[in-house]
């Protein structure tokens, strides 16, 4: 089972974050999170979890900062075929969502990508 970290920053008109970790079920992608202020840290949310079926997402990609260059942010990019698919996971707009990777995390989040379109691939 493949899985990555992830943040979701600027939520509640910047006054959250959310962090969490996606993990690749085979038939789903489960995102676990929790939330918490961006004041002091210390207001948090109780763990969440929200499972997607692969079936009903239309591409998850990762994207690269300015230039196309690692260092500057990598994201990993869900986009769904409806609103109602992700509608559970913070930071969802327009049946999207962008998830943040540290930089350490990287290495991880493009295996995670180029592992679920392998298996993909496969069915």
């Amino acid at each position: 089972m493949n899985a990555v970290p992830f943040t979701i920053g600027d939520l509640y008109a910047g006054f959250g974050e959310c962090h969490g970790l996606l993990r690749d079920e085979g038939e789903y992608l489960s995102f676990e999170f929790q939330t918490r202020d961006t004041v002091a840290g210390i207001i948090k949310s109780s763990v969440n979890q929200v499972r997607v079926p692969l079936k009903e997402l239309v591409s998850v990609t990762l994207t690269k900062g300015w230039l196309g260059t690692s260092w500057l942010g990598v994201k990993i990019v869900i986009q769904a075929a409806g609103l109602e698919t992700l509608k559970n996971v913070p930071g969802m707009s327009q049946g999207r969502v962008e998830l943040s990777i540290a930089r350490r995390d990287r290495d991880a989040a493009e295996k995670f990508v180029t592992d679920l379109h392998e298996s993909g691939d496969a069915h």
